[in-house]
C-alpha cells in the first residue's frame, strides 16, 4: 500500500467508523502508556536507560494501532499530502481529524477510568500510583510553549513511523519498522497528544495534587495537539508530498 492509497482509505470511512476506530486506538495508546508507567518505575537503572526502555514497550501502541487498523489522530495528519495534491478537499481531512480525535479522548479516558477502577495502581504500596500522578504532573507543568515545540518534535517521528509501516506494505515489515521512531521520541521526551489523554486522565482520576480538566486541556493538550498537527502535517506530511 502506497501513502496515498492509505489516505483514501482513511478518508472514506463514515462517521461512526472513525469514531469507533479513534475509541479503539486511543485505548491502544493507554495501553501503551501503562507498560511505559510500569517499565519506568525502577529506581535501580539510570534515568536515560529508563527511557530507552520506556520508549521501546510504548512502540507496542502504535503497532497496536496500526496491526489493529484503528484510527489515531496524530498519524491521521498525514491526510493533508491528499489535500496537496487536490485528491480531498481540506474540510474532509478536518471532519476526519475531529471525530477520530474525539474518540481518541474517549478510549484514552475510558481506560483510565476502568484501570483506576481495578485497584491495580495501588498494588505494591501505591508505586505505581505516585508514578501515574508524577507523570500527570510533570505535563501539566509545561510552558505552552514547550508543549507545543515538544508536540512539533513528536509527531515528526510519530508519522514518520507511520509512513515506515505504509511503505513497509506488510505486517511483519511494520512491526520492525515502527519501534524506532517511537522509542526515539518517548526517550528524548517529546509529547504526544493522544498518549496524554490518557495520562493525564489518569492523574485526575488518582487524585493527584494540581491536576484539573482545565489545566490538562490549556497547559498541555491545546499546545501539544497544535504542535502535533504542524510536525505531521508539515514536517511529514508536506514535505513527502514534494519528495515521493
Amino acid at each position: 500500500m502506497d501513502l496515498s492509497s492509505w489516505c483514501t482509505g482513511k478518508l472514506e470511512k463514515t462517521p461512526g467508523k472513525l469514531l469507533l476506530g479513534g475509541f479503539l486506538a486511543g485505548a491502544y495508546i493507554g495501553f501503551a502508556g501503562q507498560i511505559f508507567t510500569l517499565v519506568t518505575l525502577s529506581q535501580g537503572l539510570p534515568w536515560s536507560l529508563r527511557q530507552l526502555l520506556g520508549g521501546l514497550v510504548f512502540s507496542v501502541g502504535l503497532i497496536m494501532v496500526v496491526l489493529g487498523k484503528a484510527d489515531l489522530f496524530t498519524g491521521n495528519c498525514l491526510l493533508v499530502t491528499h489535500c496537496l495534491k487536490k485528491k480531498a478537499p481540506l474540510r474532509r481531512v478536518l471532519l476526519n481529524w475531529t471525530l477520530v480525535y474525539g474518540g481518541n479522548l474517549l478510549g484514552a479516558v475510558f481506560l483510565a477510568l476502568l484501570y483506576t477502577a481495578s485497584g491495580l495502581p495501588e498494588a505494591q504500596g501505591g508505586i505505581i500510583a505516585e508514578r501515574i500522578i508524577a507523570i500527570a504532573q510533570g505535563k501539566v507543568a509545561i510552558t505552552f510553549s514547550q508543549g507545543f515545540f515538544r508536540g512539533i518534535l513528536c509527531n515528526w517521528l510519530v508519522d514518520l513511523a507511520v509512513l515506515f509501516a505504509i511503505a513497509a506494505g506488510n505486517e511483519i515489515g511494520a512491526i520492525l519498522a515502527i519501534p524506532g521512531p517511537i522509542m526515539t521520541f518517548v526517550a528524548l521526551g517529546y509529547e504526544h497528544s493522544v498518549a496524554n489523554m490518557y495520562f493525564l486522565a489518569a492523574g485526575i482520576f488518582q487524585g493527584g495534587s494540581g491536576i484539573t480538566w482545565g489545566r490538562a486541556l490549556l497547559q498541555n493538550l491545546l499546545p501539544v495537539t497544535l504542535g502535533n498537527i504542524v510536525g505531521g502535517s508539515v514536517l511529514v506530511g508536506v514535505l513527502y508530498s514534494l519528495f515521493l
